[in-house]
This record gives C-alpha cells, sequence and structure tokens, in this order.
C-alpha cells in the first residue's frame, strides 16, 4: 500500500473517531447530563437517538478507539518526530 494512501485512511479514521467523541462528549456534557451537571436540556424532550448510558458507551469505546489509532499514528510517524525534534533542538540541520 502506498504511503500517502496508509496516511489518508489514518487521517478518515483520526478524523471520525474524533468527531465522535467531540458529538458525545458535547451530548454527554450539555444536552443529556446526569445528576447536577449541565443544562440538562435532554431532560426537557428524553434521549437524543439513544440514551445517556448508550452514550457513555459510545464515548468511552470511541476513546479506546482513539488512542489506538493515534499511538499507531506515532508508531507510522516516528522517524519524522524523532527527525524533527533533532531539528527543532539544534542537534542536525
Amino acid at each position: 500500500m502506498k504511503k500517502w494512501l496508509k496516511n489518508y485512511i489514518l487521517f478518515v479514521f483520526l478524523l471520525v473517531l474524533g468527531l465522535i467523541q467531540a458529538i458525545s462528549g458535547f451530548l454527554l456534557w450539555l444536552v443529556i447530563p446526569g445528576g447536577h451537571r449541565g443544562f440538562g436540556i435532554g431532560q426537557i424532550s428524553g434521549d437524543y437517538l439513544w440514551s445517556r448510558y448508550t452514550w457513555i458507551e459510545i464515548h468511552d469505546w470511541t476513546a479506546i478507539a482513539l488512542v489506538v489509532v493515534v499511538i499507531i499514528h506515532i508508531i507510522l510517524h516516528w522517524k519524522w518526530i524523532v527527525y524533527m525534534t533533532k531539528r527543532m533542538i539544534g542537534i542536525q540541520k
């Protein structure tokens, strides 16, 4: 597989997982909060597509997947990270 294609697929995974994290986190924080936190907008009109507990599961499992994909990203770009770090601190020109 070509390098640019691997990077593109990795980018798409990171983008999709990041969006799911952001959306589910926003819903859990402001729209359907548990207890006394947040504004509780969801308490007026009920659940948003799924229950709060389902959104928590989605948020948690997406976080695990996102960590795995970030680790893969770091592994695939490790040489570049080392090169740029050395360049930034002046070891290599």
